[in-house]
């Protein structure tokens, strides 16, 4: 099998074109930030966004919102945003003794920015954090609200040196199937962005190219659809396994590396699920190697954590990157 045989996959790869496609209407560059997007979208993960300000995160999200015919929300995290900001507003009927939610909060959509995600406090942050994980969220009053089954987080998060951010905890970064920092654009993309929002044109409209019902039934053919092998597995298995000092051969992260600082058994799913979406892109129905080293350093980068004082911050990102390509290239 080398391409692409179910009627269903190609269905499935037209509508990841198609929402590429009209994103880039409005937005210049950015391709490895849009392939591993599309990938976590059609994954049903969460993805966690490092980067300045000022870098069309929102635009980008927003277009794809759009594009995909779904609801979108933002939320600005501050240090006073509170729960009920996130969730909305509830009311306890004392006679029936039951609670009821008056007014959604943005949490209710399907395409959720929460922008500066390490700046709110721990309350906040588990209104995001818990349907996340669980699909609903409860609050302290007890109402349970399930949210729509296309619910996805992208989450922008500052340096953590920036004054007044926290970094988010194991657990938190945990949920979030991949980390992609966004950094500043080509030269000549530059160019590009100043001329279109400089120009006296209108920006190109977005189409409608796909809907809820849509991308969940991707989701669902490409989980059924796209072959797995026993061996890609393994593989994937052992290069989860290889970020674990305990378990692991290799020096490097034997002395950089924690205790208890590898990846969890959540890292090797998203890796294979993530793989699948990837094989999917390159037009084929079944997932290679190649897949899971397309995806490995965004699901990995975020869950390795380096022992207290044996990597200096300005560092650690080109000191993840190092370990990756050590851990694949023993593995692969």
């Amino acid at each position: 099998m080398t391409e692409l045989d179910s009627p269903a996959l190609d269905i499935v790869l037209g509508q990841i074109r198609d929402l590429e496609n009209e994103v880039r209407k409005r937005i210049v560059g950015m391709d490895e930030e849009m392939r591993l997007t599309l990938i976590s979208l059609y994954a049903g993960g969460h993805v966690l966004l490092e980067g300045v300000p000022g870098l069309a995160k929102t635009l980008f999200f927003k277009t794809l919102a759009e594009a995909a015919n779904v609801k979108f929300r933002r939320i600005s995290f501050a240090a006073d945003l509170l729960p009920k900001d996130v969730i909305g507003i509830e009311h306890f009927d004392t006679a029936t003794g039951k609670v009821e939610l008056v007014v959604k909060g943005p949490l209710h959509t399907n395409f959720l920015l929460t922008d500066e995600l390490n700046r709110a406090r721990t309350s906040s942050k588990g209104s995001v954090l818990e349907p996340m994980e669980e699909g609903q969220v409860t609050t302290e009053l007890g109402g349970t609200y399930r949210l729509s089954p296309l619910f996805m987080v992208i989450a922008t998060q500052n340096p953590v040196e920036e004054e007044g951010t926290f970094g988010l905890g194991r657990a938190e970064r945990d949920r979030f199937l991949m980390k992609v920092p966004i950094s500043y654009p080509q030269a000549t993309d530059e160019k590009e962005i100043i001329r279109r929002f400089t120009s006296a044109e209108k920006l190109d409209a977005v189409d409608h190219v796909v809907d809820e019902n849509g991308i969940l039934s991707a989701r669902a053919s490409i989980k059924k659809n796209v072959y797995v092998d026993e061996a890609v597995i393994a593989k994937a298995q052992k290069i989860v396994d290889a970020t674990r000092p305990e378990r692991t051969s290799l020096s490097t992260i034997r002395s950089l590396v924690e205790p208890g600082g590898g990846a969890s058994p959540r890292a090797g799913i998203g890796i294979v699920v993530a793989a699948r979406v990837n094989a999917v892109m390159q037009g084929r129905d079944h997932v290679e190697p190649d897949d899971l080293i397309s995806v490995v350093t965004p699901i990995l980068r975020h869950r390795i954590v380096f022992r207290p004082g044996e990597v200096h911050e300005e560092e650690a990102e080109s000191r993840l990157n190092e370990v990756i390509e050590e851990i694949i290239h023993q593995v692969m």
